[in-house]
């Protein structure tokens, strides 16, 4: 085949050749870039990928001043701001509770307490036949809101919400260095409920 028939079919096919090669020509180097970029960010030199953004924490729930509160009783304190502090509110079971009940019967007035560092705001009880027949403590930490609280009775000697910090600085104020401090105990019969609020809740 000759003349300008073929010069027109060689200029189509050639034609033909060259979008053939260009787009090969694009693919290739689509593929190579494609790895490059894995291989630059294998070595760190690439692209960083994308960092999520770091989750805000949930601030920390303010712990109420329970200071002014000293000089209450366990029952008015909890029928009050300190609800939250109440045997039902500390998960203690109804055999705990009603031990408590019942090693609480005679209570002292709340006082604040420090050492080790820590204050807290400190409630004793004993039973209605004297300390000797049974006693509890429950103490809450005024900086953290932890609590600690613990009971005497026939059964023994428990502790329901244990604290080593709140322990440790009931200890510290015992001359016997145990939670259940005789001596704080026997105050039931000297110190006075705050007239403000004493006798308005009752520890049930």
């Amino acid at each position: 085949m000759s003349g300008p028939f073929a010069l027109s079919q060689k200029g189509a096919n050639l034609r033909v050749m060259h979008r053939i090669f260009l787009r090969t020509g694009f693919a290739a180097a689509a593929f190579l870039a494609l790895v490059g970029c894995d291989q630059l960010s294998a070595v760190g030199l690439g692209p960083r990928p994308a960092v999520s953004a770091p989750v805000n924490e949930p601030a920390p729930q303010a712990v109420a001043d329970f200071r002014p509160l000293a000089g209450t009783i366990y029952a008015d304190f909890i029928g009050g701001e300190g609800a939250r502090y109440s045997p039902e509110q500390l998960g203690f079971n109804a055999a705990d509770r009603e031990r408590l009940r019942r090693t609480m019967a005679a209570p002292v007035v709340g006082r604040l307490e420090q050492g080790g560092g820590a204050e807290a705001l400190v409630f004793r009880g004993c039973a209605a036949g004297g300390c000797q027949d049974g006693a509890s403590v429950i103490a809450i930490d005024t900086s953290t809101g932890a609590v600690f609280a613990a009971l005497r009775d026939e059964h023994g000697s428990e502790v329901l919400a244990p604290n080593d910090r709140v322990e440790a600085l009931l200890r510290l104020n015992s001359p016997t260095r145990a939670w259940d401090d005789p001596a704080a105990m026997q105050t039931a019969s000297t110190e006075t409920a705050n007239p403000l609020t004493a006798n308005r809740y009752s520890l049930a």
